[in-house]
C-alpha cells in the first residue's frame, strides 16, 4: 500500500480504554496501513506514521470516517504555516 495523507475532521469520543496518542482535529496524518475492521461492521481503519498506539490498547486503528483526504489547498496552507513559523523563530532568536 502506498502511503497517503489525510486530515482529521473528528477527534471526539475517544474510547475510555484507548491507550496511546490521540488524534487532533485539523491535523494532517500519513496513513501507513489500512484495514477493514470486523468489530466495526467492516469499516475501514487507518494507522498513522505520526501516532503511537500502545500494543495494550484494544484499538489499533482509527476509523476512516474521522478523516478526509488532504486537498491541494490543505497542502498550500500547511506550507504557508511552516514558513510563517520559521519566520517567527528567526524573529524571536
Amino acid at each position: 500500500m502506498d502511503n497517503f495523507r489525510v486530515i482529521c475532521i473528528n477527534d471526539s469520543a475517544k474510547p475510555s480504554d484507548y491507550i496511546g496518542q490521540w488524534i487532533k482535529k485539523n491535523e494532517i496524518y500519513t496513513v501507513v496501513d489500512a484495514k477493514k475492521l470486523a468489530k466495526q461492521r467492516m469499516t475501514l481503519g487507518y494507522k498513522f506514521a505520526e501516532i503511537d498506539i500502545s500494543e495494550q490498547s484494544p484499538y489499533q486503528f482509527f476509523l476512516s470516517n474521522r478523516f478526509r483526504p488532504v486537498s491541494e489547498d490543505d497542502e498550500m496552507m500547511e506550507k504557508a504555516l511552516e514558513e510563517l513559523m520559521k519566520d517567527l523563530d528567526e524573529v524571536l532568536i
